[in-house]
C-alpha cells in the first residue's frame, strides 16, 4: 500500500488533519484508516472519502478507538470483506505512524 495523503479531503472539516497535534495526529490517522476500510468496501472518490470522514467522526463516540475498530468491523462485516479484530488493529497502528510521518513531513 502506498503513502496515502489526504491534503485533497475536501470537508469542511479537514483542517482538523492538519494540525500537529495528538488530535490531528489522531484524526489524520482515523482519515487513513477510513481511507483503507473504504478501498476494501469497493467504495472511491467522493464516497470514499464521505465514508473516512464517517469513521472519522465515530471516534467521538466513546474515548479510545474502540469505536472506530467497531464501525470498521460491522461495515466489513456487512459488505462481506470481514477482517478479524486483530488484523483491524495492526491497521491502525501503521495509519498512527503514516499520519505522523505525513505531519512531520508537512512541517519540513
Amino acid at each position: 500500500m502506498s503513502l496515502t495523503h489526504i491534503d485533497h479531503l475536501s470537508h469542511p472539516s479537514a483542517i482538523l488533519v492538519e494540525q500537529d497535534t495528538r488530535e490531528g495526529i489522531i484524526a489524520r490517522r482515523n482519515i487513513l484508516l477510513g481511507l483503507w476500510a473504504a478501498a476494501r468496501l469497493g467504495l472511491e472518490g467522493a464516497e470514499a472519502e464521505a465514508y473516512a470522514w464517517s469513521v472519522h467522526f465515530a471516534d467521538l463516540e466513546a474515548p479510545g478507538h474502540d469505536d472506530v475498530i467497531a464501525k470498521i468491523a460491522a461495515d466489513l462485516t456487512t459488505h462481506g470483506a470481514s477482517v478479524c479484530e486483530r488484523s483491524l488493529r495492526r491497521h491502525l497502528r501503521e495509519m498512527q505512524k503514516r499520519a505522523e510521518l505525513q505531519l512531520a513531513s508537512n512541517l519540513t
